[in-house]
């Protein structure tokens, strides 16, 4: 498992351990201060949820920070080879006996048929993991391995040939994971007493459109963009939602034609 330096640009050695593992580990990637300030932040966003004020998370200031965190963002311009677009956000607050996720892949394209573009997915551990609550799964090299995102569910949580299980990092520590991994949370006993702080952010690469993440990336974006996480122009493109389309009615038009060989109905071939 290879783990790269934290505030360092991506080594060769890293871009190429991603590009053939699929993930890769940053331990303690997130600034002590920084971090502590983020784990504030999810205990106000658990206290809105509970009092049904929901507000989108590029609103809060640390957790909108970052999505166009500096470090983070020179990491993604190597492996992505230039410009990206981010398609979500999520926070949680994961307390003792939380369920776990079985095992699945995120890359969202429909229909699944290729990974000619990159998408990841940034999991941060903020108080780390330490075998309690929930350990993280993957399949490393899995990535190019297509299957539709919900069709690996029937193997729960247990392990896979070849699978490792995550569940030592020190707190502030983050996880570059190809979105095509498959990967889940196997739930575990323990965290009365420390509960597991998680953020995931996702970024697509630019050169093809990808489907929408729900129906408000537009105000999101310009919700970033006006709270200055764009950090004076230079990385406004995260936040460019052009490079997205709304899935359902694509959805609905290849269902009608989804029938045979696909390939047959390409216009000059049948």
């Amino acid at each position: 498992m290879s783990e790269a330096v934290a505030h360092e640009s991506l080594s060769a050695e890293d871009a190429k351990f991603f590009q053939q593992e699929g993930y890769l580990v940053l331990p303690g990637f997130i600034e002590p201060d920084f971090n502590t300030r983020l784990i504030t932040e999810v205990d106000e966003l658990m206290a809105h949820r509970a009092a049904k004020d929901n507000r989108y998370l590029v609103s809060y200031k640390e957790m909108g920070l970052l999505t166009s965190h500096l470090p983070l963002m020179e990491k993604l311009e190597v492996l992505m080879g230039g410009r990206f677009s981010m398609h979500h956000i999520h926070s949680a607050r994961h307390g003792a006996g939380n369920g776990g996720v079985n095992w699945h892949q995120d890359y969202e394209q429909y229909p699944q048929t290729n990974r000619s573009h990159l998408m990841v997915h940034v999991f941060y551990y903020l108080n780390g993991l330490n075998g309690e609550i929930g350990d993280l799964l993957v399949l490393p090299k899995s990535q190019n391995m297509i299957i539709a995102n919900g069709g690996l569910k029937l193997f729960g949580t247990q392990d896979l040939p070849g699978s490792l299980c995550v569940e030592d990092l020190t707190p502030g520590s983050a996880i570059i994971v190809h979105s095509g991994v498959w990967h889940a949370r196997r739930p575990k006993p323990g965290g009365e007493d420390r509960p597991r702080y998680f953020i995931d952010v996702s970024y697509c690469q630019h050169g093809v459109l990808w489907p929408a993440y729900g129906n408000h990336m537009d105000e999101i974006n310009q919700t970033a963009l006006e709270s200055g996480l764009g950090r004076d122009g230079r990385y406004d493109y995260v936040y460019d939602t052009s490079h997205f389309y709304e899935r359902g009615p694509i959805r609905e038009q290849f269902e009608k034609m989804n029938e045979g060989s696909l390939a047959l109905k390409l216009k000059g071939i049948g």
